[in-house]
């Protein structure tokens, strides 16, 4: 099963937000942010792959729970929808600096 969002780790968001940053804007983002962003983006894969894991045993006729399942897929979109909220920011932010230095 492949994961709805993909493998992601530690240094692999902490390494995407870094990239994300302009070099030299003399802004750094703290260690503890970069947790929390981990954090949730570690939450939103795991929603995402209990929906899917969820959707699955439904659709090959296991015990079909419609509350569970709906409940499994809302958490999943609000959780990936907050972390798209959150890369908007961080593009707008960025956008903003960029602005600033030339």
């Amino acid at each position: 099963m492949t994961e709805p969002i993909g493998p992601v780790g530690p240094h692999a968001s902490a390494h995407a937000v870094a990239r994300a940053l302009p070099s030299g804007a003399g802004h750094a983002i703290a260690p503890t942010d970069l947790a929390r962003i981990h954090s949730g983006i570690e939450r939103a894969r795991e929603l995402g792959v209990a929906a899917h894991r969820s959707a699955e045993r439904s659709s090959q006729g296991g015990a079909i729970d419609v509350e569970g399942l709906l409940l499994a897929t809302r958490q999943a979109d609000a959780a990936f929808r907050m972390l798209a909220a959150v890369r908007n920011e961080m593009i707008e932010a960025y956008a903003h600096s960029a602005r600033g230095r030339t």
